[in-house]
């Protein structure tokens, strides 16, 4: 007997029974099979939100999208980093340009010389007598830096001129203006003796005897 008449022959309530549960079955075995490929392939934007899954494959996609576009943000801020990093990069450069190293002490005796030299005579006058290091600071660094870091000292050029009052001006603003940096620190004034123009009649001041504590300070830069 063929299908089809095993059903005929079956009363109408199970008829009615078997025709109903077939399709239900089906029904859910492909509500079944749907969810297991929704869980394992991830949502749909085309599908109701009902439909979507999370978790399973998906999951660790949406991890990984976010993980990428945490990098690209890191990425997309790389070129203005680096331009601040050539920013400060110039301004040590410059600053250590004007800073004046260890081995240089003999340079910036010669500069300080050289100062005194070329003080224009329509603007004063200073005839240089002699300089000697006066002082060596000991090193210096930065709280907390570590031994390989920068280190700085002072050093003290101690200047002794003979100049007037105009020169010795002059003298001071251009020692405190100069690339290098020079401060300074202190001075101290012998006035000029005081003598008698014969043929005019009127005193005349001789040059002042000016010390000057020129201080400076050096660095070594660090091996790390």
């Amino acid at each position: 007997m063929s299908l089809v008449q095993r059903f005929n022959a079956m009363p109408k309530k199970q008829q009615m029974l078997l025709g109903l549960g077939l399709p239900l079955a089906g029904a859910l075995a492909l509500l079944w099979f749907t969810n297991k490929a929704l869980v394992e392939l991830g949502p749909d934007d085309r599908l109701p939100g009902f439909m979507q899954k999370s978790g399973g494959l998906w999951g660790d996609i949406a991890t990984k999208r976010e993980d990428i576009a945490k990098q690209e943000a890191i990425i997309a801020e790389r070129p203005a980093i680096e331009r601040q990093i050539k920013a400060l990069q110039g301004d040590i450069a410059a600053a250590e340009q004007r800073l004046p190293r260890a081995a240089e002490k003999a340079q910036m005796r010669e500069i300080i010389q050289r100062l005194a030299r070329e003080i224009p005579a329509e603007v004063g006058v200073v005839k240089y007598l002699s300089l000697k290091i006066a002082e060596e600071g000991e090193k210096t660094a930065a709280k907390g830096a570590k031994k390989s870091a920068v280190e700085y000292r002072t050093v003290t050029y101690q200047t002794e001129v003979q100049a007037d009052m105009n020169g010795i001006i002059k003298y001071v603003e251009s020692i405190e203006k100069n690339p290098r940096f020079m401060s300074v620190n202190s001075l101290s004034l012998k006035p000029g003796k005081v003598t008698f123009d014969a043929s005019t009649g009127k005193p005349v001041l001789g040059l002042h005897t000016v010390r000057l504590d020129i201080v400076t300070y050096v660095y070594t830069p660090g091996k790390g």
